[in-house]
This record gives structure tokens, C-alpha cells and sequence, in this order.
């Protein structure tokens, strides 16, 4: 009887009971020490570990995608965050998401920008765009190191991350529906300005 009773009840508790009867057991698994995995490297290596190691660099960018849904359309916006000066370089928005949205994005912020200090530094996340050959030979051209953060590691790249934050907060109209492309793409490209050249940063 107390055997079918047992049967029934879960490992846990065959467990509590033998302890709670004296009963001791070796047949049970023991767990193993889990043994800690290597962290998994992007296809560049990470270059901005360490904040203190800046001044090594020339400019130093981050650039990230972001998406945000408004009358159940995507939008998608690509930026560059310039780290050093604070200010956002080449906010492009479009309706699709791919290696197109970065080419004008990075396009349009190394005309807005202008020239590059030597030793110049564009890091990004592991994002499928961030590693077409494209984008390779653009920051070739430019002579730009590419910089890119660890896998499954978000905050690597929060510079842009809490750039698009605020962008979200102050910019986004919460519960509006814009008419259409155009609009957001103008509503951003003010914002853009106001960020850049009006809003205090610290």
C-alpha cells in the first residue's frame, strides 16, 4: 500500500518522505558544476570595452536599427550616434529593413558629418546589415575600423540603445498615427536638429 502510494507521488516527495524516515539514498544525480562557456565574439572584435580607452580613438560612432509600429505599419530607422560629441548623424526611416536602410543611413551621415579623424571607429551590433561585404567596403572607403559587440550582449551597444530611447519618449507621438512616410521622416529629421543643437545633454 505504501508503495503504490509512493508510485504515485512525485521524485520530490519520495525524497522529503526517506528524509523525513532517515532513509538514506545514493541513487539519485547529483548536479555537476556547470563549467562557464566562452563568450561568443562577434565577426569584428569589440573595441569599446572600455570607456577610459576613447581618447585613442578619432570618431567614434554607434550605430544600431531600430522599429516602431504606428496604424499597423513598421517603420525602421537607422542612426549614428557620434559617442564623444553626443549628437545623431544620418536618421533614415523606411519601411523595410536590410542592408539598403544602412547604405543611406551611413551615406547621409558622412554627408552631414564631413571628414573623419584618422583611427575612426563605427561599432554595432551583430546584426545581419553589420556584416554584409557592403558595409565592409563603405567603411573601407572611409577608412573606419569596424567595432562589434558581443553576441546576446545588448548593453555593448547602449549608447544608441539609449539614444533611441529618448528619441521614442520625445520625439514619437504616443497614440497618433502619422499620415504617412513622409511625415515621420520630417517629424525625425526636426528632431534630429532640436537633439543635436538645442537639447541640453549631459
Amino acid at each position: 500500500m505504501l508503495t503504490k502510494g509512493i508510485a504515485k507521488s512525485s521524485h520530490k516527495k519520495i525524497l522529503r518522505y526517506f528524509k523525513m524516515r532517515s532513509i538514506s539514498t545514493n541513487n539519485h544525480v547529483k548536479w555537476k558544476n556547470k563549467v562557464a562557456k566562452p563568450e561568443k565574439v562577434g565577426k569584428y572584435p569589440n573595441l569599446l570595452t572600455d570607456p577610459e580607452n576613447f581618447d585613442k580613438y578619432g570618431d567614434v560612432f554607434s550605430v544600431d536599427i531600430t522599429e516602431k509600429e504606428f496604424n499597423g505599419e513598421r517603420y525602421y530607422t537607422c542612426g549614428f550616434y557620434h559617442i564623444k560629441m553626443k549628437k545623431i548623424f544620418g536618421l533614415v526611416t523606411e519601411k523595410n529593413k536590410g542592408n539598403q536602410l544602412v547604405e543611406k543611413s551611413f551615406l547621409k551621415m558622412t554627408d552631414e558629418f564631413g571628414v573623419f579623424l584618422p583611427n575612426s571607429v563605427i561599432h554595432s551590433d551583430n546584426g545581419s546589415e553589420f556584416k554584409a561585404y557592403n558595409y565592409k567596403l563603405m567603411l573601407m572607403y572611409f577608412n573606419l575600423i569596424p567595432s562589434m559587440s558581443r553576441i546576446a550582449k545588448s548593453t555593448d551597444n547602449g549608447w544608441i540603445e539609449g539614444f533611441w530611447s529618448v528619441f521614442k519618449r520625445e520625439c514619437l507621438k504616443e497614440n497618433y498615427c502619422y499620415k504617412g512616410l513622409a511625415e515621420y521622416q520630417l517629424n525625425a529629421s526636426l528632431y534630429q536638429k532640436f537633439y543635436n543643437y538645442v537639447r541640453i545633454k549631459l
